[in-house]
């Protein structure tokens, strides 16, 4: 009977510890730092003219804080459904030389944004030579409206440096809503048109602006998440996504993972590996498959939620749905828990969300072991 009781105030003193770990809050942890949250909309970063602004307090990973300094909060505030496609090569350098520009120009990451999702709409993302009467480039600006003569404006870098010459005269254009401010450069037939590639552009931005790049910053969701919307993945798995997260239900308590998240998710689908050889890698595959939500915080259940982490590995957690995951290291080093999503960006690891993915596992092999 004694050991009984010895091991049943054991077992309790475990809960209450897992307890305490799961509902600890830094209070303060997204800084000066915008982005998208769950209970608020866009909020300015820098003063649009100079850089990004404050990246917020340092994200803190395996008990040591990781330095902001090369991190870059790309702020995205969608309006309305979100289209996602994937994006070739070649539209990827375009995306790719249109950030830059800003970037030579000390603007935020915010203008990207807004240019690379114009030019999504306009041209996706194909510098052409023709178009709707004198319309060419990227964004389709046409020489008989003023903006350059046709061989300037088939020049991505020129036709860039023109869009943004027009958006920094747009009041308040980094807190506007992104098809309002577009429309008021572009001045297209179809206004609100350019709404549903901010997210798509989000992904292309943080991809190109820095190592470090992350779509938004989360504070948590105070939903029960009741609300989850229903998956519609199209990636194929061994196990289905009911099946992934019975999966890592079970798989709670095992060590043996430090440092492995991306490997198990991957595990958690059935697979032995995941076929990336870091979380960030494994996301950026994602972003160019069009499988990518950046800064969406209303992931389905199945979901992949990946994290910035300062460092070049990243992080990735598997939803389970009702606002918990699954994850190594959350709770101990090395051993799968399960953790509300709020614990991740605001408790004792305080990552920086980047949005959430669908469960494809590109490269991916062998059976899993769990």
């Amino acid at each position: 009977m004694k050991a009984v009781r010895n091991v049943a105030i054991a077992v309790f003193a475990a809960f209450m510890s897992v307890m305490a770990l799961s509902t600890l809050v830094v209070a303060g942890a997204t800084g000066e730092a915008n982005a998208q949250t769950c209970n608020g909309g866009l909020q300015p970063v820098g003063n649009g003219q100079s850089g990004p602004g404050s990246a917020g307090d340092p994200v803190k990973f395996d008990g040591s804080a990781q330095p902001t300094d090369s991190q870059v909060i790309v702020p995205l505030d969608p309006q309305g459904p979100q289209t996602h496609a994937t994006w070739s090569a070649a539209r990827i350098r375009n995306a790719a030389t249109i950030t830059n520009v800003a970037r030579t120009r000390g603007l935020a990451p915010r203008a990207a944004v807004i240019a690379v999702a114009t030019a999504m709409q306009e041209s996706s993302l194909d510098n052409l030579d023709n178009g709707d009467r004198d319309s060419v480039g990227l964004f389709q600006q046409r020489p008989s409206q003023g903006w350059g003569t046709v061989a300037q404006l088939t020049d991505p870098v020129y036709a860039s440096g023109k869009f943004y010459d027009a958006l920094v005269k747009v009041a308040d254009w980094q807190t506007r809503p992104l098809t309002k401010v577009a429309q008021a450069v572009q001045r297209s037939g179809t206004p609100d048109a350019y709404a549903k590639w901010e997210q798509d552009a989000g992904a292309l931005v943080a991809k190109t602006w820095g190592t470090h790049a992350v779509t938004s910053v989360s504070t948590g969701c105070d939903s029960d998440g009741s609300d989850d919307p229903a998956a519609h993945f199209t990636a194929k798995n061994p196990r289905t996504p009911t099946q992934a997260i019975s999966a890592a239900r079970r798989a709670v308590g095992s060590t043996g993972w430090y440092r492995r998240c991306d490997n198990f998710v991957a595990q958690a689908y059935g697979w032995r590996n995941s076929g990336s050889v870091t979380a960030n890698a494994h996301w950026d595959r994602l972003v160019d498959m069009g499988l990518a939500h950046p800064g969406d915080n209303s992931p389905p259940a199945g979901a992949l939620l990946f994290y910035d982490t300062g460092e070049s590995a990243g992080h990735v957690a598997l939803y389970l749905g009702d606002d918990m995951v699954a994850s190594n290291d959350v709770l101990s080093a090395g051993s799968i828990g399960i953790v509300h999503r709020k614990d991740i960006t605001d408790g004792t690891w305080r990552l920086r969300y980047r949005g959430w993915a669908e469960p494809a596992f590109p490269g991916a092999g062998g059976t899993s072991t769990i």
